[in-house]
């Protein structure tokens, strides 16, 4: 039966306090409040539709009610990639969940197990169907098609981030198989992120600069990469991958000085652009430091100048999120914008999502365990802090399991 969620009440900070976030009670509310409630409406929308061989997540946000029929015609690689990783990563985590019964993790192991299955053989044929890729949106076939519904080709010679995610979610699987197909897309990815030939097949129009997001959801990969295989070869090629783009994208998108954060930089100039989408630098900062724990924890292959780019990305990336955090924050209704100019410091989208928030709380706790600056930890304390506040108190809909809305309007709250 799903679980009445009405009478929520979130668990409010009023001091930023390490101790806090490493009590108990802190623990067993956000385990609640956002993992257990999440995986029974996953179970409970299983229950419903019980046909749908992936997660369904058809569904209004808002409201609960299930979308058009016709949604059911179109299925998202990216997700069957980032659901694949999300859903193992859960799976090895039930246990330490205490709010579950003994019954609903029986169920979740089930029924998660078979998700998982099916998304990754689908990840193997939308590849098969589409020349090796893994585009934005596919049919039911999972042959790519556009926003119409048609069928469209793709250029082999490029990548996206579907790609990406898949060649992620390949690698979550920790099955050997998966694992080497994974890391082979994620090499055929990071060559065409590197010949700048990433793009969207998202949107009709690309993008006219270079962004750092390519390599950002690289760096994902880097850390879960070694954490599912012991072979050192593919380990080692990965941790050379995460320190490569780490220095690039700090090198490129990163002012030491200003502790501004770009987004693009301009193709012909390497200038950086003004636009900053806040989630996006904070995904950079907890994705980064998680390849650097990851760089710094591989004793054989670090070497002095290794531990000298590591040591950058320590004292760094606090400062990089500090930053991003206020230069996002709306003013006006508690949230995180979606993108902000950097020079007028005016919003460019005002749309305050409900991702960019656990996001930045990552960062911030990744942030804590590398950096012993008393100002910088008093800081990133604050950051988890307003977050976790902001996101627990505004976004979970008491209605639908405690789901996120998706969007709060920056405008008008």
């Amino acid at each position: 039966m799903a679980r009445d969620y009405t009478e929520y009440r979130p668990m409010l900070l009023e001091k930023a306090s390490l101790a806090v976030y490493k009590s108990a009670e802190y623990r067993r509310f956000v385990l609640d409040a956002s993992i257990a409630s999440g995986i029974r409406l996953i179970l409970e929308r299983h229950r419903s539709h019980p046909d749908w061989p992936y997660i369904d997540t058809k569904f209004n946000p808002n409201t609960g009610r299930d979308l058009p029929n016709s949604a059911y015609s179109v299925v998202y690689p990216w997700f069957l990639g980032r659901g694949t990783e999300a859903l193992q990563e859960h799976l090895l985590r039930l246990d330490e969940i205490e709010d579950l019964t003994a019954e609903e993790r029986r169920e979740a192991e089930d029924v998660f197990g078979r998700y998982i299955d099916n998304m990754s053989e689908a990840i193997g044929k939308v590849r098969d169907h589409n020349d090796g890729r893994c585009p934005f949106r596919v049919n039911r076939d999972l042959v790519a098609i556009d926003e119409n519904g048609q069928r469209v080709k793709l250029d082999p010679t490029t990548s996206g981030a579907g790609d990406t995610f898949c060649a992620k979610g390949l690698i979550a699987t920790g099955r050997e198989a998966h694992v080497r197909q994974g890391f082979a897309m994620l090499e055929q990815t990071v060559a065409n992120i590197r010949a700048n030939r990433y793009g969207t097949d998202q949107f009709k129009e690309q993008p006219k600069d270079i962004g750092q997001g390519a390599r950002m959801l690289t760096l994902g990969a880097v850390s879960l990469l070694y954490r599912k295989t012991a072979d050192a070869t593919l380990r080692a090629k990965a941790l050379a991958i995460g320190e490569e783009f780490l220095t690039h994208v700090l090198d490129r998108h990163w002012d030491a000085d200003s502790a501004i954060f770009s987004e693009y930089v301009d193709t012909a100039t390497g200038q950086r652009k003004a636009y900053l989408d806040p989630g996006h630098a904070t995904e950079f900062v907890g994705l980064g430091l998680g390849a650097a724990a990851c760089i710094q924890a591989d004793k054989a292959t670090l070497s002095p100048a290794r531990q000298k780019t590591l040591d950058r990305v320590h004292a760094e990336m606090p400062r990089l999120l500090l930053k991003t955090v206020e230069l996002g924050w709306n003013p006006r209704h508690p949230g995180l914008l979606k993108a902000v100019d950097t020079q007028s410091r005016k919003p460019i989208n005002d749309d305050m999502p409900w991702w960019n928030l656990p996001e930045s709380m990552r960062a911030a706790a990744r942030c804590l365990a590398v950096n012993d600056d008393t100002r910088l930890r008093d800081g990133c304390l604050e950051v988890l802090r307003v977050c976790h506040n902001t996101y627990f108190q505004y976004y979970p809909n008491r209605h639908n399991m405690l789901w996120p809305f998706q969007t709060i309007s920056g405008a008008t709250g």
